[in-house]
């Protein structure tokens, strides 16, 4: 391994250290700022060494570009950096869908307005592919914190986080998480900064090779030129609203309201809303989540406290009332909710949380419209009160839906309630409401199963639903996913999971012919989670992106699962086109290869490319 002499790193250390806090001083914002905080000393020359120079450098992560996006890349790498002999940039894809790659950028001095772009791709007949069409994002990195679940039940940033991609003084460490969009980026002396490529292939693209050409600036004079090649196989992964994957993650509509400083449900928050929606849309998500209660995620702490298990607690969208004598119902924003999300294009399906509370007494909140005062009341699950409570509800909730065109659409949904509260609840539902029969949502237990129309596994759960029972399910029109949170540590999607875990994520439902996947949280966010991430539970389990400007900043785990789901896509279509029967040789094979190692702190990140390759070529063949 080169290294820099201690002297020398020495030496370019102190320099650095001056050089950078004099930058963050004058672009007004905190040193504290994980992206452009000055490092210790020690730190730095780490860096030094690994970089092998104080000259700039570029690099492709693994040393590929069709793998470099299944890795994050370390803030201060600490190793010998991998991939700066590799020159030329190559690429597979199908016809419509994305394809994401980095390569990473760091100097012994500070870079200023660093840029990226992607010239027109020539093909076959001067068949061309825009470069405008190629999204350039700068990978943020955000602190790693601990969290209290980690304490208790939840797997712990030991336990998930790989070495070589959190990296830092633990003052405190960092990750590359979220993609901030803009035109260039600074880069601190001594720090990598990854850049992201989102290339989106045409449906219309002619199979064949296209050339391009990859271009790296800065204000230092650096110019960087790849040679880029992409080749475009004769298949396509359909829209997203045409996808047969079922992704159910579930957002909350609040705190995209308070993290961009707006009136809850003005018209501001209504276009954010908009805004989420339909990147909820491009991922295939297939569900409108909605609330009919106050705070489903109602939690019984300890000491007799009740708050959210979210930082920002959902409110009900629709309005309970009672005037002494009898319950009355407003639905005109969870109308509003509604329409606003199939517009965008989430759904078909409308998800209704939640008759039961999460982990906690059963209650009632309403307004009582004598006094106008919020009342909050304590009931019993099958007692008189609840009865007359939820048996109002239901069929009014049944006769609007069926004025509105949406009751054949619309589930109860719960979340992880154990089978005899489950089961007071479907008998109940039979008598007051036998339209909702067939339409009971659960994320939980495999046990839950005979219950449940739509249901989503927990992962400790998973093995007992097997792949013959998934599709029985199927055939009798039931939905069957699965989920991860704060557990397993391996596969998950959490802030500093290994990035190529979300990309197996729909592997795995594959493998187990499932339907998707579920994750119960899209957007709970603290008040700002760039620099305070963690509210209670392990770090990016209550959210896969991060508050923009006008919109949500995506995250390297949103993209790589996108990506995961277009292979999905591929694979069913294979499926199809081998007559739906068992699976044949290749895929098989492709399937056992993208999942043989779920840890992704030890995977061969090819893997998913081998796999996807082997598909690919089944596919066209």
């Amino acid at each position: 391994m080169s290294r820099v002499p201690t002297a020398v790193a020495a030496f370019v250390a102190g320099v650095v250290i001056a050089a950078t806090t004099t930058a963050i001083a004058g672009t007004g914002r905190s040193a504290t700022d994980v992206n452009e905080r000055a490092t210790t000393t020690w730190l730095t020359v780490k860096v030094a060494d690994a970089m092998g120079t104080r000259d700039t450098i570029t690099w492709i992560p693994t040393g590929s570009f069709a793998s470099s996006a299944e890795v994050r890349v370390p803030r201060y790498p600490t190793a010998a950096i991998q991939g700066k002999d590799t020159r030329n940039l190559s690429l597979s894809a199908v016809r419509n869908e994305q394809v994401s790659a980095q390569l990473a950028i760091a100097s012994g001095h500070d870079l200023h307005d660093v840029r990226a772009s992607v010239g027109d791709l020539t093909g076959p007949g001067g068949a061309r592919i825009s470069g405008a069409g190629t999204q350039v994002r700068f990978v943020k990195y955000v602190p790693v914190q601990r969290s209290k679940t980690e304490m208790d039940w939840s797997a712990t940033i030991d336990q998930v986080s790989s070495p070589t991609e959190v990296s830092g003084d633990r003052n405190p460490d960092v990750v590359g998480d979220a993609l901030q969009e803009g035109p260039s980026v600074d880069v601190p002396a001594y720090a990598a900064q990854p850049l992201w490529f989102t290339f989106h292939i045409p449906k219309t693209a002619a199979p064949g090779t296209y050339t391009g050409t990859v271009r790296v600036t800065a204000d230092d004079g650096t110019k960087v030129t790849y040679p880029l090649s992409v080749q475009v196989a004769n298949a396509a992964v359909p829209d997203a609203k045409d996808s047969s994957f079922f992704l159910d993650v579930w957002a909350q509509p609040e705190t995209m309201a308070l993290n961009a400083g707006v009136e809850p449900w003005s018209d501001r928050h209504w276009k954010l809303i908009e805004a989420y929606d339909k990147d909820l849309a491009g991922h295939s998500q297939k569900v409108v989540n909605t609330t009919i209660v106050d705070n489903p995620w109602h939690h019984q702490w300890s000491l007799g406290t009740r708050r959210s298990q979210t930082a920002t607690p959902y409110s009900s969208m629709v309005a309970w009332k009672w005037d002494g004598s009898r319950f009355s119902f407003d639905f005109s924003r969870w109308d509003r909710y509604v329409r606003t999300a199939l517009k965008a294009g989430v759904g078909p399906d409308i998800g209704a949380f939640s008759m039961l509370a999460f982990q906690d007494g059963e209650h009632l909140t309403y307004t009582d419209t004598r006094t106008g005062k919020s009342v909050y009341e304590n009931v019993d699950l099958g007692g008189t009160r609840w009865r007359e409570a939820w048996g109002t509800f239901l069929p009014a909730f049944v006769k609007h839906l069926r004025g509105k065109g949406w009751l054949d659409r619309t589930y109860l949904s719960f979340d992880e309630r154990p089978v005899p509260s489950m089961t007071v609840v479907r008998d109940f539902v039979h008598e007051v409401a036998p339209d909702f029969d067939q339409r009971i949502s659960v994320a939980g237990s495999a046990g839950t199963a005979d219950l449940a129309s739509d249901l989503s596994v927990s992962w400790d759960t998973i093995d007992r639903m097997t792949a013959q029972q998934a599709e029985e399910r199927r055939a009798e029109g039931k939905v069957t996913t699965f989920y991860v949170y704060g557990t397993p540590a391996h596969p998950n999607t959490l802030s500093y999971s290994p990035a190529v875990e979300a990309r197996m994520l729909p592997w795995i439902a594959a493998q187990r012919h499932l339907d998707g996947f579920l994750r119960w949280s899209y957007n709970s966010w603290t008040s700002d989670p760039f620099s305070q991430p963690v509210y209670i539970f392990t770090q990016g389990d209550e959210y896969m992106v991060y508050p923009g400007r006008n919109g949500p900043m995506s995250s390297i785990r949103w993209e790589q699962l996108k990506e995961g789901i277009e292979d999905f896509e591929l694979i069913d279509e294979l499926r199809k086109k081998d007559g739906g029967t068992a699976d044949g040789e290749a895929l098989t094979q492709a399937l056992s290869t993208a999942t043989r190692n779920l840890d992704g702190r030890t995977k061969d990140v090819t893997d998913v490319e081998t796999a996807r390759a082997a598909v690919v070529k089944a596919l066209t063949s």
